[in-house]
């Protein structure tokens, strides 16, 4: 079985695979926080004019992307080819966690290629993200925990320190790792295991307290501080109240239960999130929900455990931002919402039929792999497709800076971390205010000396940036131009 995954992804992986830099800034971030960890400057960001201490990302991947410079060489088409390894490395985790938990050869191999065929996993496998990697030492950590004898606790035991470790680092990958952790204790408070629930208790607080400390030196989480906003986008709506985040939490839980839970267990299923949710998608959701939950309930020795982590996991979606959306945030819980699924299915059948008709027909849910196989294509094609214009003449006008402007400028833009690996100079986003004199003086204090204005198609430059602009003409001043789409670099004058 092992084999047998190992050949279809890679075959699978081959056909899909995207060398180029996928076009959304975390992306970019992480790559440039690995670089400079691996030239020994530091957890800072190399984009700004001082060096200024990254306070946004968690340092986890960024370790293992410096780890993977320093051995093999400044390549993003390597980093990438090592989150793949990571998909890879939890297949074959999850065939020996779903045996463990299930029991069943069956459920085992259609959630195996369920999750291989996983468009949204295999696109993100070939991303610098953090999704992938975080399941991996997830899925270790729970496997490992497994392992461990609750019944009888032992200092001297390596799987303890082992599952440990491997929730920390799944931590500093992702800080919503800690609901990874919190599920786990919850489950051995559950179990009434105090010895455990005082060793991981206490070992995950004192080794989580050094990146907190220096987090609240830095002012503090700035993750903290967007979930406090109505808005992240729109900083002028202000914070968030008790009446916002109730309002919140029931968007989010109609958005997840309709649209994105949906679209994770089945990524051809595309939904409209400029619409609102229909009854019949609503309705539909419940139902999935619902068959999910009953699968997971199922897994009779070990319930307590994955229902603790996937409450952990939603009581923090749930209550970060409505404004984002997406099953991106819901990938390290989709191996977990597939199990469900097919263990949900399969063991309806094995209680509403008869037990030799049952033994036939308990391989039924394999079918919900052949809508899986078309998405391939679109996957392949987008590896295929050129840059669209918009960004083709953004990169344009970050290369002839690179070629005509020196080093020592700075330059504001929509996507900084994406214009410096381009333009090899300081970049810094424009403050997102309707106060065009205060988005200047902000310019100014970020000793701003060219704006790019650019038609990515992101709301805050024509909210923002391009009012400020027009009404200033006598601030700025054209300097260079690409057309279909206009973009413009602008100089600053101060």
């Amino acid at each position: 079985m092992l084999v047998v995954t190992t050949v279809l992804f890679a075959s699978t992986y081959t056909y899909i695979f995207d060398k180029k830099l996928d076009l959304n800034g975390d992306n970019a971030n992480y790559y440039m926080l690995g670089k400079a960890l691996a030239a020994g400057e530091g957890f800072v960001n190399t984009n700004s004019i001082t060096k200024s201490p990254n306070n946004h990302f968690p340092p986890g991947y960024p370790a293992i992307i410096s780890g993977l410079i320093t051995v093999f060489g400044d390549s993003i088409v390597t980093i990438k080819l090592f989150n793949g390894l990571f998909l890879l490395a939890t297949l074959i985790l999850l065939y020996f966690l779903i045996i463990k938990l299930t029991g069943r050869t069956s459920t085992t191999i259609i959630v195996m290629l369920l999750i291989l065929l996983n468009s949204h996993l295999l696109r993100y496998s070939t991303m610098i993200m953090t999704e992938i990697p975080f399941l991996f030492f997830s899925t270790a950590g729970i496997l490992t925990f497994l392992k461990i004898n609750v019944e009888k606790f032992s200092w001297k035991n390596p799987l303890l320190y082992t599952c440990l470790a491997l929730l920390i680092i799944a931590f500093y990958i992702k800080t919503s790792g800690v609901a990874l952790i919190g599920g786990l204790i919850l489950y051995l408070i559950i179990l009434k295991r105090w010895k455990y629930v005082f060793f991981f208790s206490l070992s995950s607080i004192l080794l989580a307290i050094p990146w907190q400390v220096r987090s609240q030196s830095l002012g503090g989480s700035s993750y903290v501080r967007q979930l406090l906003m109505v808005n992240p986008y729109r900083p002028e709506m202000g914070e968030a109240d008790l009446g916002d985040i109730i309002d919140r939490f029931g968007n989010n839980v109609g958005r997840y239960i309709s649209k994105e839970i949906p679209s994770t267990v089945f990524p051809f299923y595309k939904p409209n999130y400029r619409e609102a949710s229909s009854s019949l998608q609503i309705i539909l959701g419940i139902l999935l929900f619902s068959l999910i939950f009953y699968g997971l309930w199922k897994l009779e020795a070990f319930r307590w455990l994955i229902a603790a982590y996937m409450a952990g996991t939603f009581g923090i979606l749930l209550l970060w931002p409505d404004v984002w959306v997406g099953v991106r945030f819901l990938l390290p819980a989709a191996p977990f919402l597939i199990l469900g699924l097919v263990n949900g299915i399969q063991s309806l059948i094995n209680q509403l039929a008869p037990s030799r008709l049952s033994k036939s027909i308990i391989w039924l849910p394999i079918l919900l792999t052949l809508p899986f196989l078309p998405l391939l294509k679109p996957l392949h094609e987008k590896a295929k497709t050129k840059a669209t214009a918009n960004w083709v003449n953004y990169f344009s006008l970050a290369k002839w800076a690179n070629h005509n402007l020196n080093k020592n400028v700075v330059i504001a833009c929509r996507k900084p971390t994406m214009f410096y690996l381009y333009s090899n100079t300081y970049t810094v986003n424009y403050k997102y205010t309707e106060n065009e004199q205060e988005l200047i003086n902000n310019l100014i204090d970020k000793q701003v000396d060219y704006v790019i204005l650019d038609q990515l198609g992101y709301s805050s430059t024509s909210r923002y940036l391009l009012p400020a602009i027009q009404n200033n003409p006598e601030k700025f001043s054209l300097i260079e131009k690409r057309t279909n789409p206009d973009t413009y670099l602008l100089q600053l004058i101060k």
